[in-house]
């Protein structure tokens, strides 16, 4: 064998090999583990005094297009929708707004930002100005960017429930900015594990697709338990095949700790097997908002 194809069969299979490992591998890491116990978030819920909440409704703001293959670690080619959604908690004299999207000037509609609903961005923006509280699941730019750029961000802040992680990680909310001059003598929420946070609302901390990142348990007035997952999982298919995002994304993109969020996958999918009636929400999943909403245990459009 010539020493030129012995080359070029050495660069195959390097090739081959680094292809496996930046869009494929998906072997849970040995230390990967989270520890959840429902039973103690339950707890929680009930331990604030007051009226839960009613109903759980969302808007739509936008949606990316992206391959499939940068979703869930091995999968094709072909483009999957992953939309971007903002949550409101509705009790009888307040609302909770869960998550803010991002305005146009950030998302910059093209190809990969098929859609974009300017009308649904400005009711967003309304719903943080009425709000009695404003939760984030984590730093990235289509879950802040709504709140880092309102216009009246400062008389938002005594709403606000920013964790003092989040405020300390703003470099992962690029290209949206949070202007720190305005935080100088803002007091961010602490806290580790768990935090009830208002009647039937405990924020827990999952740390891994970014520092900051956490998820919020959601128990109504009529009992029925939600989970918003965050990016903890972008799809229901991350938790239902326990792939996470391949290396290309978590490693390159956004630098993030895959073992911590293996063992978060893990843990959601015992959770899902052990209680099956916990709605869990990820972050950008379509179909199942979609399936939800059919369900009537989400309500589309914010209340005005």
């Amino acid at each position: 064998m010539g020493r030129s194809i012995r080359w070029l069969l050495a660069a195959v299979v390097a090739g081959a090999g680094l292809y496996y490992w930046l869009f494929i591998d998906n072997r849970m890491p040995a230390d990967a583990h989270y520890g959840l116990d429902l039973a103690d978030i339950r707890q929680l819920a009930d331990s604030l005094p007051g009226d839960k909440p009613s109903q759980v409704r969302y808007e739509k703001v936008m949606a990316f297009s992206f391959p499939g293959a940068a979703v869930v670690s091995g999968d094709s080619w072909r483009g999957t929708d992953m939309s971007v959604y903002a949550y409101q908690l509705v009790y009888p004299d307040h609302t909770v707004v869960i998550d803010t999207a991002m305005d146009r000037s950030i998302a910059k509609p093209d190809f990969m930002v098929p859609f974009y609903d300017d009308d649904a961005y400005a009711r967003v923006q309304q719903a943080m100005d009425r709000a009695a509280m404003i939760l984030i699941t984590h730093e990235h730019m289509d879950h802040i960017g709504g709140l880092a750029q309102h216009p009246r961000l400062a008389a938002l802040l005594p709403a606000t429930r920013l964790t003092d992680i989040q405020l300390a990680n703003t470099d992962r909310m690029k290209p949206a900015k949070l202007p720190l001059d305005l935080f100088k003598d803002y007091q961010p929420l602490r806290y580790q594990g768990l935090q009830a946070i208002a009647p039937g609302v405990v924020l827990i901390a999952a740390p891994g697709h970014t520092p900051g990142s956490q998820m919020v348990y959601v128990r109504q007035a009529d009992g029925q338990e939600l989970l918003f997952l965050g990016d903890v999982s972008w799809h229901a298919r991350n938790i239902e095949t326990q792939r996470e995002r391949p290396r290309f994304v978590t490693a390159l993109l956004i630098r993030e700790d895959r073992p911590a969020v293996f063992g978060q996958l893990q843990t959601l999918q015992q959770l899902a097997q052990q209680h099956p009636k916990l709605l869990q929400i990820p972050g950008h999943d379509a179909g199942v908002i979609a399936a939800l909403t059919l369900s009537g245990a989400l309500q589309a459009g914010f209340l005005p």
